[in-house]
């Protein structure tokens, strides 16, 4: 298996500690700020999306709002739906650029 010296190194060193300095928990703010501008940016959006669909499409104020409904429930979903995929088949960073290359077309 190992000699005595190996073992003692092992229990020495924990696994837990995080040779890495990036990362980790100390970016959790920064990954908070980010979702909760973005959310708050969205909510501003639709908002504004209800008028302009209502106003300048001339669609129904239920029709307007079922339409952002469903976009907005898209949009909530597919990041899971992504995470899935690049975890199972594909990988992180192929599913990164596209997802940024699919946000770049669309909007």
């Amino acid at each position: 298996m190992g000699s005595p010296s190996d073992e003692k190194k092992m229990i020495a060193e924990p696994l837990l500690i995080n040779q890495n300095p990036k990362g980790g928990f100390r970016t959790m703010p920064f990954i908070i700020a980010n979702e909760a501008f973005e959310r708050l940016a969205s909510i501003g959006l639709l908002l504004n999306m209800i008028l302009y669909l209502t106003r300048e499409y001339n669609m129904e104020m239920t029709v307007a709002t079922n339409a952002l409904f469903i976009w907005s429930a898209a949009s909530d979903f597919l990041p899971i739906l992504a995470a899935f995929v690049a975890d199972s088949y594909v990988g992180r960073y192929p599913v990164i650029g596209f997802g940024c290359i699919t946000s770049l077309l669309v909007n």
